[in-house]
């Protein structure tokens, strides 16, 4: 059975005073084999993400933003 794709992946809900992003940005980071290995998500927008956000997260298999709660954060 294939593992569950939201396990092994990073989310970040805090930014960095140096990073480039804004308060409402996503960041997708993607391993060299085309895995999802890491997302900065705006907590704010946890529980109504865009639908361009669902989508892409989709394309990995994770069909709701909540299955990564509980997960590693940054």
């Amino acid at each position: 059975m294939p593992q569950d794709p939201a396990t092994n992946i990073i989310v970040e809900e805090e930014l960095e005073e140096d990073d480039d992003y804004d308060a409402d940005d996503f960041s997708f980071i993607i391993g060299s084999d085309g895995e999802l290995k890491s997302i900065m998500i705006p907590g704010h927008l946890m529980d109504d993400p865009p639908s361009e956000v669902q989508l892409i997260l989709k394309i990995f298999g994770i069909n709701d933003i909540h299955q990564l709660e509980g997960r590693t954060l940054h």
